[in-house]
C-alpha cells in the first residue's frame, strides 16, 4: 500500500503515522500536507516539516485549552504527540534534538489524558536500580474495588509508551471493558533516551516486575491478563510467556518469531557471506549501503542506539532474540497476527511460530484488499483491533 513515497521505509512511516486517525491522532490532510514537503530519503526534511506540523498543531491545542475547549485540546494533543514522535523517529540516537523532541512527544500526549473518558494513572514500576514508566487506563465507570481483565501493551524496536495507546488500541479495548497499562522497558521510550538502558532479549525480566505491580491491584483481575506486543514485542510477549504463568493469554502482533532469520529473509547467501566475514569488512558493507538506502540507515543507526552494538556485531544479538528453545513452553493461549505484504517480517515465520508454540494457537494473516498487510496492519487498525480484542473476549471469558 503505497502513500506518498518511492521509498518503501518513508512510505510505511507515513501510513504508521496517518493510522492513528482511528483513535484522533492524526489527521490525513496534515499528514499529506507535511510529506509534500518533503523528499525521499531525506531525513533532515524529514524532522523539520514534521516537527513544524507539530508545532502548529500544538500551538492548536494550547488556545483551545486555554479557552476551555476540551475536546479540540484532547485531539489537538494526540496528533501533536503523533507528529513529534514521527519528526524524531529517524533521528540519530545521539543527536541534540532527539530527547527534547521525544519529550514534547510525551508532555503533549500527558496533557490530552486529563480529557480522555477514561481514567488515568501515570505508574513507575520498580526496576531494578530505577523504574520503568508507564499508563494505566480504565474505563470511565471503574471504581477501586473493580476488579477488570487487563491487557498489557508492550512496544518493541521503536515505539514508545505513549504511542500503544493508538498502535494497540486502548480505547477499543476500554469500550470492552478492559484496564490497560503501557509502557516502556530497556531499549524503548524514556528508559532508552533519558537513562541510556539498552534492549535485552530475556524480557521475562522485564515484564515480570511489571506483573509484579499489577496483580497487587484491586483494579486488576489477576487471573485474566493478556498480554499484547506489538512489532519487536510480538518476540518479547511471548518470550515472558513461555517463563511466567501469570499471562492467561498472549498476543503477537505482529508475530516476531526469529529477528536474525527475519533480517536475513531472502537474502540467505548474502547473511551466510556476513556471518563469516571479519568485523572490519562488515561495517564497511554496512556503511556502504546505508549511503544508498534509507531503510539500511535507519535499521543500522537504531540497532546501535537500541541494541548498543555496531553492524558486525548486530549478526550476533539478532540470533540471541528467537523464540525456537522456548516456543515449546509458551502453554497459554496464544494469538498470532501477520500481514501478507509485511515489509519487516517474512510471512513463512508466523507458521513456524504456530507449529512451535506448545499451547492453543491461533493465526490471523491480514490481507492487501483488506488495507491490513502491512507491519501490524497500521492500513486498518479497526480491523485489526476487532479481531485481536474479540478473541481475547473469548479467551479470557470477559462476558
Amino acid at each position: 500500500m503505497r502513500v506518498h513515497f518511492s521509498d518503501p521505509t518513508f512510505d510505511y512511516q507515513t501510513l504508521r503515522t496517518m493510522a492513528y486517525a482511528t483513535y484522533r491522532g492524526a489527521e490525513p490532510g496534515e499528514c499529506l500536507a507535511t510529506v509534500e514537503r518533503i523528499d525521499d530519503g531525506d531525513f533532515e526534511a524529514w524532522y523539520s516539516e514534521w516537527r513544524r506540523t507539530a508545532d502548529r498543531v500544538a500551538v492548536v491545542g494550547e488556545y483551545a485549552d486555554a479557552q476551555d475547549r476540551d475536546e479540540t485540546a484532547r485531539d489537538a494533543f494526540l496528533r501533536a504527540h503523533n507528529y513529534y514522535r514521527t519528526a524524531e523517529f529517524f533521528l540519530d540516537g545521539d543527536d541534540a534534538r532527539r530527547v527534547p523532541t521525544y519529550e514534547r512527544s510525551r508532555k503533549t500526549f500527558r496533557r490530552a489524558l486529563r480529557y480522555l473518558d477514561a481514567s488515568v494513572e501515570q505508574v513507575e514500576v520498580p526496576y531494578e536500580e530505577t523504574t520503568l514508566p508507564g499508563y494505566l487506563f480504565t474505563p470511565a465507570d471503574s471504581t477501586d474495588e473493580a476488579e477488570r481483565p487487563t491487557v498489557v501493551c508492550l512496544g518493541g524496536f521503536d515505539s514508545l509508551a505513549e504511542e500503544l495507546y493508538s498502535l494497540c488500541g486502548v480505547p477499543a479495548a476500554l469500550e470492552r471493558g478492559y484496564a490497560c497499562f503501557t509502557f516502556d522497558g530497556p531499549g524503548q521510550g524514556a528508559p532508552l533516551r533519558l537513562e541510556s538502558l539498552k534492549a535485552r532479549p530475556d524480557w521475562e525480566n522485564v515484564l515480570g516486575p511489571v506483573l509484579d505491580a499489577l496483580v497487587d491491584d484491586p483494579r486488576v483481575a489477576a487471573d485474566r491478563i493478556g498480554v499484547v506486543g506489538a512489532s519487536m514485542g510480538g518476540y518479547y510477549a511471548p518470550r515472558a510467556a513461555a517463563f511466567d504463568d501469570r499471562i492467561a493469554a498472549v498476543v503477537a502482533f505482529d508475530h516476531c518469531f526469529d529477528l536474525w532469520a527475519a533480517a536475513a529473509d531472502g537474502q540467505e547467501r548474502l547473511a551466510a557471506l556476513v556471518d563469516r566475514a571479519p568485523a572490519v569488512a562488515v561495517n564497511a558493507l554496512a556503511a556502504l549501503g546505508a549511503r544508498f538506502d534509507a531503510g539500511s540507515r535507519w535499521r543500522m543507526e537504531n540497532s546501535r542506539w537500541v541494541f548498543g552494538t555496531d553492524a558486525a556485531n548486530l549478526r550476533r544479538t539478532l540470533r540471541e532474540y528467537s523464540l525456537r528453545d522456548v516456543a515449546d513452553r509458551i502453554t497459554c493461549p496464544t494469538l498470532a497476527l501477520a500481514g501478507e505484504d509485511d515489509h519487516l517480517i517474512p510471512l513463512s515465520l508466523v507458521c513456524e511460530f504456530a507449529d512451535a508454540v506448545a499451547g492453543p494457537t491461533t493465526t490471523r494473516v491480514f490481507t492487501t484488499e483488506e488495507g491490513a498487510g502491512e507491519h501490524c496492519q497500521v492500513g486498518n487498525l479497526s480491523l485489526a483491533h476487532g479481531e485481536l480484542y474479540d478473541w481475547l473476549d473469548e479467551t479470557l471469558d470477559t462476558e
